[in-house]
């Protein structure tokens, strides 16, 4: 869903990964998983860093998003294409938590999980 060569909009890739994070939200709820569904939400929104530094192609535009949101060049030059450069400071300043949670990416660091077995008990 997430494939960095499928040039699609950022918008459209959150569109279609929300149900699929939802169901598995859903699905393992009862489990008490909130660490493990916190590295899966990190780690989805460095994906999606690493599908936009690929869909701005140079540094150029990642630079010129950082001075839309107010932050003083100089800024250092990354390449577009790593994975590495995906958690770089400059890419989440760019693209901060925030932001994937105004743009309505399914946060599953947010799911309560485990309340089933604790609801029983209580």
């Amino acid at each position: 869903m997430t494939k960095r060569n499928g040039g699609k909009p950022l918008s459209e890739v959150i569109k279609a990964v929300n149900p699929i994070l939802r169901g598995f939200s859903q699905y393992f709820r009862i489990a008490n998983a909130n660490r493990e569904f916190e590295k899966i939400a990190s780690w989805l929104r460095r994906r999606l860093r690493s599908v936009q530094l690929k869909l701005w192609k140079t540094p150029q535009r990642l630079h010129r998003r950082l001075k839309q949101m107010g932050y003083k060049p100089p800024f250092k030059s990354i390449k577009m294409n790593s994975w590495r450069n995906s958690q770089s400071p400059l890419a989440n300043y760019a693209l901060p938590n925030k932001w994937f949670d105004s743009s309505g990416l399914v946060n599953l660091g947010h799911v309560k999980t485990g309340y089933v077995f604790s609801a029983k008990l209580s």
